[in-house]
């Protein structure tokens, strides 16, 4: 034999100690007085091989708590480069689906910390975030770079006993139909419950991890597996377009897992299958239905922002509109009765403006408008709000301004405008009305004495400021 083969086994039951001739030549685990000890994983096992053991036997010392004893899943006899070549034909595949989906898992976790924080979004984030976990730490070449046995089975019971939860809650809060006690609640309430207890109690030395999958693999198959089953082929049925890809791509991962359930019963005869494409079929077709639905969450937000702009805002100069202005000078009121924060207000109006209408036509006026609403958005500060009051006026709020402040801002306003070349028309002026907010009084009578301010500017010459005390 040559002097560089090596026995590989997929897994042997808990702790092994493997002789030849009288000599320990490996061992996995350890031993206790009794001939018993503690779970440490399921590992694959590469075990260096004597030179003169052709033809002789190797002897094997066993600890399971099972039903049998013995190896589990492939046994070759191989040289590490032959295995290392195997591994990384088998799990390369296994690697990149793994990756994606854990990448695909963040993509969905982050767009339900977003403004759209859909309840699939979450749920599909963690089921990509438990599968991704499961298929790349099955790769078995993976135990070249990360050998933490222990740690790898834990990984890989939480995003076994997690898939029913997320089917069945995706099911539950994804498909829209009324049922009867809801028993598909029921299901991921009862494995979410069940994925609690088996690990806590496992790593508090209660029972043993692998004990947790006889319980599981039970209520699974006979109990969840068939409610599950029904309900798919029920949705599938009465349901739309999407429910369909939905529960098509359950119904493909039932499937699998019901294959490898009778893998790990011995009924079928254990191989290397493509699980993790399974896998990746179903999230995809989940991810579909997803995307489509953030796309028509997204369009439904668009023409919501939409709607409220058109509410809100002035169709020709998108400033605040008379509505939103109203609103605004309340919550200035409420605040100035409450805080005693002044505020002030300017009214403008475009001197002339019918003349604009009559000679040149409305759409040169609405021009005008448009770049005087322009102007007053260019030199008004961030905190002042600008919107149009009627017409040809527009109304300026300036927070916390007093009356001096607001005077200085009109006049600035005012000289703007007047030096402004506007397209065909030319120069044009405005008149502009000042006042701020007083004790006791409300937002008509403010209202009223900065209109007289403005029309007292207007009959005094135009193209100036008044103010109103």
């Amino acid at each position: 034999m040559p002097s560089n083969s090596n026995l590989y086994i997929v897994s042997i039951d808990l702790i092994t100690q493997v002789y030849f001739k009288d000599k320990q030549i490996y061992s996995f685990g350890e031993f206790d007085e009794n001939g018993k000890g503690k779970y440490k994983g399921w590992p694959w096992h590469l075990i260096p091989l004597p030179t003169d053991s052709a033809g002789e036997y190797l002897y094997f010392r066993i600890y399971s708590n099972y039903g049998d004893i013995g190896f589990w899943g492939e046994i070759l006899i191989l040289s590490k480069g032959e295995l290392y070549e195997k591994l990384l034909k088998n799990d390369i595949l296994k690697i990149i689906i793994g990756s994606v989906s854990i990448f695909v898992a963040i993509f969905f976790l982050l767009t339900f910390l977003s403004k759209f924080q859909r309840i699939e979004s979450l749920i599909l984030g963690l089921l990509f975030l438990t599968q991704g976990l499961n298929v790349f730490c099955s790769a078995k070449i993976m135990q070249l770079f990360f050998y933490y046995p222990l740690l790898n089975q834990y990984i890989l019971a939480i995003a076994f006993f997690s898939f029913p939860i997320g089917m069945a809650l995706f099911m539950d809060k994804v498909i829209n139909y009324k049922i009867l006690f809801n028993p598909i609640k029921k299901i991921w309430q009862i494995h979410l419950i069940y994925l609690i207890i088996a690990i806590l109690g496992s790593v508090l030395g209660f029972f043993s991890l692998p004990s947790t999958y006889e319980w599981f693999d039970i209520f699974y198959n006979f109990i969840t597996l068939p409610i599950l089953t029904f309900f798919i082929i029920y949705f599938f049925y009465k349901g739309d377009k999407e429910t369909k890809i939905i529960t098509f791509s359950f119904f493909i991962i039932s499937l699998y897992w019901l294959y490898s359930t009778l893998i790990a019963a011995g009924i079928v005869p254990w191989e290397e299958y493509p699980s993790d494409i399974a896998v990746f079929i179903c999230l995809l077709f989940l991810s579909y239905s997803i995307v489509n639905r953030l796309n028509y969450t997204k369009e439904l937000e668009e023409a919501k922002i939409e709607l409220t702009n058109l509410t809100l805002t002035d169709y020709l100069t998108n400033l605040s509109n008379r509505k939103n202005i109203d609103s605004i000078l309340k919550i200035n009121e409420n605040l100035f009765n409450r805080y005693k924060d002044k505020f002030s207000i300017i009214l403008v109006d475009i001197d002339d403006f019918k003349k604009v209408n009559d000679t040149y036509g409305h759409l040169v006026g609405d021009k005008v408008l448009i770049e005087i609403s322009g102007i007053l958005k260019k030199y008004t500060r961030q905190t002042d709000i600008v919107g149009r009051w009627g017409g040809e006026e527009f109304i300026i709020i300036c927070p916390k301004t007093n009356l001096q402040d607001a005077s200085k801002l009109a006049e600035k306003l005012r000289k703007k405008i007047s030096t402004h070349q506007f397209e065909t028309v030319g120069n044009k002026t405005a008149s502009l009305g000042v006042s701020t907010f007083k004790e006791n009084e409300t937002i008509i009578e403010l209202i009223t004495r900065v209109d007289d301010a403005m029309y007292l500017a207007k009959s005094n010459g135009k193209n100036r400021i008044e103010v109103k005390y």
